[in-house]
């Protein structure tokens, strides 16, 4: 495929030549074959003439459409294919959408703080409850579109926390910043439906949950509901001011 889209883009000119070219010569054809069917003094001669005229005739509707064919290819299909092959190769498309995109839009609601997401896991019917375990450099954070800069993973926090970082997705809606409580919930601690980049995502206050280890985490949702994957990080509160 990138063979032809480089053949076609390197020599479009030629081959409008080509078939122009072409074009002239079964248009001559074409002419010549009206000529003779109007001198024509006998049925075989034209009979010949009919014929020379009908063939020219479709070789000419032939070369137009392929005119028609490298013009609309060039201009249209072959440009849509690059850009879907660049597209895929490309190393630095980050957003990987893991959620699958509903077939009608659903309404976007804003998380309040302190608003519960649950995510409880259950076997032979009965509810389990763990503590979200989080890796100790965190996951899900190399995405440049949507990270935490700041707090570092494994940071012990108190008090009034300003979170760093970029929330910035293509399609943006809002995002949402999060912290895990027993049971693998995720608690909102801020949400913003305006889009930041390489600064202050929002503020919160540690002292008003449990001491101890936790998982905090940004997700940022485009406008069909959908997020990449979100950027965790271990944290740890800590009891001083």
């Amino acid at each position: 495929m990138a063979t032809i889209m480089d053949f076609v883009d390197s020599y479009e000119n030629l081959l409008y030549g080509i078939l122009g070219l072409l074009g002239l010569w079964y248009l001559r054809g074409y002419l010549l074959a009206n000529h003779k069917l109007r001198i024509g003094a006998y049925i075989v001669e034209r009979e010949t003439a009919i014929r020379e005229r009908s063939v020219s005739m479709s070789m000419l509707v032939v070369l137009a459409g392929a005119v028609g064919l490298v013009y609309f290819s060039a201009r249209n299909i072959l440009p849509a294919i690059d850009t879907i092959l660049r597209g895929s190769n490309n190393p630095n498309g980050h957003v990987v959408m893991i959620t699958k995109v509903p077939t009608v839009t659903p309404d976007v609601v804003l998380l309040l703080p302190g608003q519960a997401t649950q995510a409880s896991t259950q076997e032979l019917g009965i509810e389990k409850r763990k503590n979200t375990q989080v890796p100790i450099g965190g996951v899900g954070c190399d995405n440049t579109s949507a990270v935490i800069f700041s707090p570092l993973p494994g940071a012990v926090l108190s008090g009034k926390v300003d979170v760093q970082g970029t929330a910035d997705i293509v399609d943006f809606a809002f995002f949402v910043l999060e912290i895990s409580t027993l049971g693998d919930n995720w608690l909102t601690v801020h949400t913003q439906d305006v889009p930041v980049s390489s600064g202050v995502l929002g503020s919160w206050d540690a002292s008003l949950y449990a001491q101890g280890e936790h998982g905090f985490r940004l997700v940022v949702y485009n406008a069909a509901g959908a997020y990449p994957i979100p950027c965790v990080i271990p944290i740890f509160i800590g009891g001083g001011p």
